[in-house]
């Protein structure tokens, strides 16, 4: 009798073991996995990443398009994603517990319509192949275009592609315009064609923010508190030394470093006082508030959500206020 005691008692602290060993190596628990697209407002993360200020358990996730981040956010891949605003709200539309907790950027020009050479005025990209990915963004962005242009869907071929494809299909000359954003702007500006509407042109509607699942917000709040803040470091070293984060920073969008800074021209990078001042309310909701509003409108109206979501307590700011 005690040597089987004996003997169930080794192999109930030999399965604990097991137990215990996985519970560590699951991802989900011991990393915070931040997914994100190629774009210049993210990359201040991967340079974060290099500058040292990013602990092991912070591990960055590159996605090829928003389509792919948001997917990975959906199905538990990653425990925070860097979205559109607009994103963000599609997700929260589904069903989806998350908040946001930083605000990375906001467009003001990095998001184009670019056109050939040919084109001169909006009016003429009536009955024309235009590509946009089919994200909550890319929609806002055709929407307002056409809008501008007094034109509707109708009026257009609409070609649905994510943004790495966004490129060759408009150097194929498979599309005739295209709704992209930076990198893929300046790519097609070098090659001599040319934007003609922009992000810079609907302020304050592009709106770059990095959210969290609820249940993941007690279990990695320190990871939390040291990706905003490395982000907060990482735009103070960008400010103080603008060529050396640009040499650093240009490689992986496939830029040069001029090129990098003169794409950052179309985008407000989101600092400390910035976000303190979006996403913290004085006993009121937060100013961040009223574009959500806005951009929910805008969602209903092109049949991309049902109904207005409930987002009275999106946001949590207690990360921005360290």
């Amino acid at each position: 009798m005690t040597y089987r005691m004996g003997k169930a008692v080794k192999l109930l602290l030999l399965a604990l073991v097991f137990i215990l060993i996985a519970g560590c190596s699951d991802p989900s628990r011991t990393q915070l996995r931040v997914g994100f697209n190629l774009w210049p407002g993210y990359e201040t993360l991967y340079l974060a990443k290099q500058k040292g200020l990013l602990k092991e358990n912070i591990k960055l996730v590159e996605l090829l398009s928003a389509t792919d981040t948001m997917d990975a956010f959906r199905h538990g891949r990653i425990e925070v994603a860097a979205l559109t605003l607009d994103e963000a709200l599609l997700l929260v539309a589904e069903g989806i517990a998350l908040k946001i907790v930083l605000i990375m950027d906001i467009s003001n020009g990095a998001d184009a319509v670019v056109v050939r050479e040919s084109v001169s005025e909006l009016a003429q990209l009536k009955g024309k192949r235009i590509a946009y990915e089919q994200t909550a963004v890319g929609a806002l962005m055709l929407h307002e275009t056409l809008d501008a242009a007094q034109l509707s869907m109708a009026d257009i071929d609409a070609v649905h592609l994510p943004v790495n494809q966004h490129l060759r299909a408009f150097q194929s000359r498979a599309v005739d315009a295209v709704v992209t954003f930076e990198p893929v702007t300046t790519q097609l500006v070098n090659q001599e064609h040319k934007i003609i509407f922009d992000s810079a042109q609907i302020p304050g509607k592009i709106v770059d923010v990095l959210v969290v699942r609820t249940a993941d917000l007690n279990h990695h709040h320190e990871a939390l508190q040291t990706l905003v803040s490395a982000q907060f470091s990482t735009l103070a070293y960008i400010e103080k030394y603008p060529k050396n984060a640009a040499q650093l920073m240009s490689p992986r969008l496939g830029l040069q470093p001029h090129e990098l800074l003169a794409a950052l021209d179309g985008i407000t990078l989101a600092d400390a006082p910035t976000n303190r001042s979006l996403l913290v309310g004085k006993g009121t909701e937060p100013p961040l508030h009223s574009t959500v509003e806005r951009l929910l409108s805008v969602l209903v109206e092109q049949n991309m959500i049902d109904e207005v979501a409930d987002v009275h307590d999106l946001v949590d700011a207690r990360f921005v206020r360290q």
